[in-house]
């Protein structure tokens, strides 16, 4: 009983035993050997409101990236997308705040779905190729109040598929995550540079 007890405490364990039979089926239906989606996906810690906000919008902002979709309105199966269907059928949508996420009973930041939508359209110009590092057009005002800098609030997006190893946050989160884990660096941060 403590054996089980201990493994169902244990994310990694409960998680492997997840994924490995539906990896065993689905490289049965492909014909193929190897990782399950040969380790393309990976779980983040996101220490803040300001990491959660960029990490949704980098996942609303995916099929744009990809050219699945030319816009937001076009953007199938996403959050944005079916915040703008929301608006359509309800116009009061666009006051409201967006709604809670599992495990936060209030975002505390108190951004809106019209600042959002605001948020990602003038992100995913930035984002845009041929764009890069280019600051056209106005700031947004909620952007001002996620990050004063809108080249860190860009560079942080677009570092949520493969700038950051385990955390997204700011260097004080990394450096702080890193130490309770018993490293001295998480993927090129040294705990040094995160504590000055």
């Amino acid at each position: 009983m403590q054996v089980l007890r201990a493994r169902l405490s244990d994310l990694s364990w409960l998680m492997r035993c997840l994924a490995e039979p539906i990896a065993r089926r689905a490289n049965r239906e492909d014909a193929c050997k190897g990782r399950f989606w040969e380790g393309r996906f990976k779980a983040q810690r996101l220490c803040d409101e300001r990491a959660l906000i960029a990490a949704m919008a980098y996942v609303d902002l995916n099929p744009i990236r990809a050219g699945i979709a030319q816009s937001l309105n076009d953007s199938a199966h996403t959050s944005a997308s079916a915040r703008i269907m929301q608006v359509r059928a309800d116009r009061e949508a666009l006051r409201r705040r967006l709604g809670p996420i599992l495990g936060v009973q209030r975002p505390s930041l108190g951004i809106g779905t019209a600042d959002y939508l605001q948020m990602i359209d003038w992100t995913g110009r930035q984002l845009a190729p041929g764009k890069r590092g280019r600051m056209a057009g106005e700031v947004p005002t909620c952007l001002k109040e996620i990050d004063p800098d809108p080249f860190r609030w860009t560079t942080r997006v677009r570092a949520i598929g493969s700038g950051y190893w385990r955390v997204v946050g700011s260097a004080q989160d990394l450096g702080a995550f890193a130490f309770r884990i018993g490293q001295r660096w998480l993927k090129g941060l040294r705990l040094a540079e995160a504590l000055d």
